[in-house]
């Protein structure tokens, strides 16, 4: 067990980098020998994922959608993500309850409140019941409902001041946004 362990934190806001946070926190705890469990949700192709999968002491493992997913969101598309969601949440409690982690990062996963795969209950059930008590939690996302930044000690949020999508249109770059 590593000393001081077990805080919640929330990095939140409608900017560029809560998930570049939370694989520099990832990789920073690395470093210490601490074990990463790193839990990706509603992201595809991303380079992170191609170094994570190779790095000792980083369980990676991700919540994947296909691709026209936000595209073709409708009822039936809610519904098949629905029962996948569950499916890889249970994955995740599952290995949460197998193996010890020191940190616990769960990128994107209040988007799956946000769009109604899941009620904020679980969240708040994960943060109360099933975290180990000195294992970190780091949640990235924006939206966090109320009852679940009640239960966060560390709230960050990155703000939007200028972006080249919005402002340029330039699309989403490989190695820089994904």
């Amino acid at each position: 067990m590593k000393y001081g362990l077990g805080l919640v934190h929330i990095i939140t806001g409608n900017g560029k980098g809560k998930s570049t946070s939370s694989v520099g926190i990832s990789i920073r705890a690395l470093g210490h020998n601490y074990k990463v469990l790193y839990c990706q949700f509603f992201k595809f192709q991303t380079g992170e994922k191609v170094v994570m999968e190779k790095l000792p002491n980083l369980k990676y493992m991700q919540f994947q959608v296909p691709s026209d997913f936000f595209k073709n969101y409708n009822d039936e598309y809610k519904d098949k993500a629905k029962v996948r969601f569950i499916k890889f949440w249970q994955d995740v409690l599952d290995e949460v309850k197998r193996e010890h982690y020191d940190i616990i990062v769960m990128d994107e996963v209040v988007y799956a409140i946000h769009i109604e795969l899941a009620p904020s209950s679980i969240l708040k059930a994960f943060i109360e019941k099933f975290k180990p008590k000195n294992t970190e939690l780091i949640l990235t996302g924006r939206n966090y409902p109320e009852e679940v930044k009640e239960l966060a000690d560390y709230i960050s949020e990155i703000q939007l001041v200028k972006h080249p999508f919005y402002d340029k249109r330039i699309e989403a770059r490989k190695g820089i946004e994904f």
